[in-house]
């Protein structure tokens, strides 16, 4: 899902471009009226039974805002069941329930529809019951059942938006993202005025004596039921089509008619270059049978509803990360929310690989770099903690920012070949068209690269933080460099990073060499052997793989020996005073420098204790000098 605001964009303009995912992400959050108990009561659903087949007939009055409707399933029994339930939020009520043309009986709370059957389901039978239903939907989370207008006409628009929770606010389904409903269709009747847009391909329109009109949509692939939606308005239909693999689809667009500009016809345009491009990078388009494109409605930012996202206003960014989703989110689907970054971590980084194919690396660094500002202020794991809690789900700064900077990281850790080969053999795993975890992504990409990656998952999905490095180096002799690495120890989890990091070693002859280094040490030291001539400079990790702090203190006179005893300062943090311990005895002088490097005072050898307490809380750095000597340690001032 993409940023929700609640500015509703009824015009499109130039200023369409500015959207983006903090502005959208802020709003989105401001937007919740549902409560943690409302949202966690059902999910992951019944657990025994496998949803195979779903046909949603609606049937709505928009003037009152009423849903008369029925829900014909087709389920298997994981189990031997004499009873299901269904997922069912008052107010809507359930009037009846049929199997073969005899009711069923059933009770009914606020949250649930709890089924009897005439006889015992034994493993693996097959049922299908429908569901006739009606009442009032309730419009939560992001607007689960909406009904407004648009345009100075204020021509009316239905919508549906159900990620996470908000399914069963308007159909009775079983709440778990993980259940792939082998296929469904949505017949939508509304009056003659409106296009009902859903998932698929349209299979039937109807023209009812009633100056209504019945759209009958037909999706033949898997689908999670939060996926399923409805977009119903008085669309202009604008079409273009995209062939690959000598396949022909469409790509429709359902817009506003006040909003089919010039400009906005041109960023649709562009949505068939993305399709390309994705489907160069990701494989085919996964619903190539079918169709893509976007149905607007009344909420800033959009939604990946399978073959056709909703969409609030049109940027290019907005539709690269909607159009992603289809691979990352739709063909495979996070396994639970905590592990929404399966969704969203892949689809905003998309947004960066988008611009890295179409401006160059320079404009692939400008998200990427912009994400990682944002993600050093987060203080929670990517593994959402508590899932009942949807502002934290879509944290834009945690699940889309730093998502996006842990794929960034993860290419540099496998390097460009391995990295995307692998998002593309994902595609076509054992997951495709199903569910996937976190730690499942981890254990396909050890297998297929034949790497140990749970040390990198472990530190950038399951912990928090990032790594603060002090570097230095120096000249040895003719053909050796020495290398020093130290990281700050951190109060949390991870108390240091380990993590491969690049050098771009650069000769006097301009000459330049890149080599990487396992640092897997709170202190690193190192040689690099065999270069042919003199070191001009070190850079230290040249590409910016790592979200980091780094204090380059370049060439020195003297890289430690780690044999040596190990300066300590204690408490660290500190609040009052500091101690430090185990100096050297080639140390001369001891300088205390701010985070940047610069000197703030020099500090008494002899002196056991040193004062901290005028100091503003924050990060510092004790450099340890002598005539062969030169260390740096950091301490936190809280």
């Amino acid at each position: 899902m993409k940023y929700f605001a609640l500015i509703l964009l009824f015009t499109i303009s130039a200023k369409s471009q500015t959207l983006n995912g903090e502005a959208c992400s802020l709003a989105k959050k401001k937007a919740f009226i549902y409560n943690k108990e409302n949202a966690r009561f059902a999910y992951p659903g019944d657990q025994n039974i496998d949803i195979k087949y779903h046909l949603l007939k609606l049937n709505i009055d928009y003037t009152n805002k009423f849903l008369n409707g029925s829900v014909f399933t087709t389920l298997k029994a994981l189990t031997d069941i004499s009873t299901c339930s269904f997922d069912l939020n008052s107010p809507m009520k359930v009037d009846s329930v049929i199997w073969n043309k005899n009711k069923l009986t059933f009770s009914q709370t606020s949250k649930q529809v709890n089924i009897t059957f005439k006889n015992t389901l034994k493993k693996d039978e097959i049922l299908s019951l429908e569901i006739f239903y009606k009442g009032n939907p309730r419009t939560s989370t992001f607007g689960s059942f909406s009904v407004s207008t648009h345009g100075a006409a204020k021509s009316p628009v239905v919508w549906t938006l159900s990620e996470s929770y908000g399914g069963p606010d308007w159909w009775p389904c079983k709440d778990d993202p993980s259940d792939k409903i082998d296929s469904s269709e949505v017949w939508i009747t509304l009056p003659s005025s409106f296009v009902s847009v859903s998932n698929g391909v349209q299979k039937g329109l109807i023209n009812n004596q009633n100056n209504t009109k019945t759209y009958q949509w037909k999706n033949s692939h898997p689908i999670s039921h939060y996926l399923i939606s409805i977009a119903c308005s008085n669309y202009q239909l604008y079409e273009n089509s995209f062939v690959y693999n000598g396949k022909t689809m469409p790509v429709s667009h359902y817009i506003y008619p006040e909003t089919l500009t010039t400009n906005v016809k041109k960023l649709l345009d562009e949505t068939t270059a993305m399709l390309q491009f994705f489907s160069d990078t990701f494989g085919e388009y996964p619903f190539i049978d079918e169709k893509y494109g976007h149905a607007m409605c009344n909420f800033g930012g959009g939604m990946e509803h399978q073959t056709v996202s909703s969409m609030g206003g049109f940027s290019v960014d907005l539709i690269s990360h909607e159009l992603a989703h289809q691979w990352f989110g739709d063909k495979i689907t996070c396994k639970t929310w905590a592990d929404i970054f399966m969704n969203e971590a892949f689809a905003s980084y998309s947004e960066a690989l988008y611009e890295e194919h179409k401006n160059g690396r320079a404009a692939y660094y400008t998200p990427i770099l912009d994400h990682m500002a944002r993600a050093k202020k987060t203080t929670e794991p990517i593994f959402i903690s508590d899932p009942t809690n949807e502002n934290l789900i879509f944290d834009y700064a945690l699940t889309y920012g730093k998502g996006a900077v842990v794929l960034h990281m993860l290419r540099g850790v496998l390097g460009d070949e391995a990295f995307f080969k692998s998002l593309k053999d994902f595609q076509n795993s054992e997951y495709a068209y199903g569910a996937a975890s976190i730690d499942d992504f981890r254990k396909f990409l050890e297998k297929n690269t034949s790497t140990d990656l749970k040390y990198f998952f472990d530190e950038w999905i399951y912990g928090v933080n990032y790594p603060k490095y002090t570097f230095s180096y120096k000249q040895l002799g003719d053909q050796s460099v020495g290398v020093e690495i130290s990281q700050e120890k951190l109060s949390s989890n991870p108390s240091f990073f380990k993590m491969p990091v690049q050098f771009k070693i650069v000769l006097n002859s301009g000459k330049e060499l890149l080599e990487t280094r396992f640092v897997d040490e709170q202190t690193k030291t190192f040689t690099f052997e065999n270069i042919p001539e003199t070191v001009k400079d070190i850079q230290f990790d040249p590409d910016n793989f790592i979200m980091k702090e780094l204090l380059d203190l370049g060439e020195v006179t003297s890289i430690t020996n780690t044999s040596e005893n190990e300066i300590m300062i204690y408490p660290n943090p500190g609040m009052e005073t500091i101690e430090i311990k185990e100096i050297p005895k080639e140390v001369s002088s001891i300088e205390l420098l701010n985070s940047k490097g610069q000197l703030i005072n020099s500090l008494e050898i002899n002196t056991k204790k040193h004062n901290i307490s005028k100091l503003p809380a924050g990060q510092y750095i004790l450099k340890f000098s002598g005539e062969n000597y030169l260390k740096s340690k950091t301490f936190i001032k809280n």
